[in-house]
């Protein structure tokens, strides 16, 4: 993303005021003044370690068709949180998913979210042969509902990790309601990887 995004990043901290041992991963930069981004990168080649982290990647940066920004808001309009009970690394595949998809190829994810009320995604890859299922909604309290910044509105958008029978249920249902029914369940928009199903009584 050198020269894509500049003055963007991925971070981690503890996230102790939301509760005990809880984590936060979050991006910083996709409400940049300068974002959308108008350039991309080809001819792409990453190295990776023996666990699957990126310790090298080159590529030519060419110039794209800057994408539009929805109405009245900061860059893309969002930052994406992941919230975890532990420090692990499989959160920051899911970001660098969110920053590929939303920078090199222009999805929208805050107009899914916007228009579907939520973003259900099945198995991203966050490591080699390690997938989740996520919802992608906008954040709840007691998360900061967004802010207004100098160049327009930004949302926090959180993503949730589901289980299988969860991403079915919200396909019939709703994902404002599988939010719902998380929250209900004291789940929230935290992520526990090997939690039962809220579905299962």
């Amino acid at each position: 993303m050198i020269g894509v995004w500049p003055g963007g990043g991925l971070y981690v901290m503890s996230a102790d005021k939301l509760g005990q041992d809880l984590w936060v991963y979050t991006t910083f930069g996709m409400t940049n003044s300068d974002m959308p981004a108008n350039a991309t990168m080809t001819d792409s080649e990453v190295e990776t370690d023996d666990q699957g982290r990126v310790v090298r990647q080159t590529g030519t940066l060419k110039a794209k068709e800057q994408a539009e920004s929805p109405g009245g808001t900061a860059g893309y309009g969002y930052e994406m949180l992941v919230i975890t009970r532990e420090n692990v690394d499989w959160p920051l595949g899911f970001m660098q998913w969110t920053v590929n998809a939303e920078i090199l190829n222009d999805v929208g994810i805050l107009k899914r979210v916007e228009d579907y009320n939520g973003l259900t995604v099945q198995e991203i890859q966050v490591a080699e042969g390690d997938l989740v299922n996520v919802l992608i909604s906008k954040a709840r309290q007691p998360l900061p509902l967004g802010v207004d910044l100098p160049n327009g509105r930004m949302d926090l958008l959180v993503a949730t990790v589901i289980t299988d029978d969860e991403m079915e249920w919200s396909m019939e249902n709703g994902r404002d309601a599988l939010l719902d029914k998380l929250i209900a369940a004291g789940v929230g928009q935290v992520s526990e990887r090997g939690r039962k199903s809220i579905l299962q009584g």
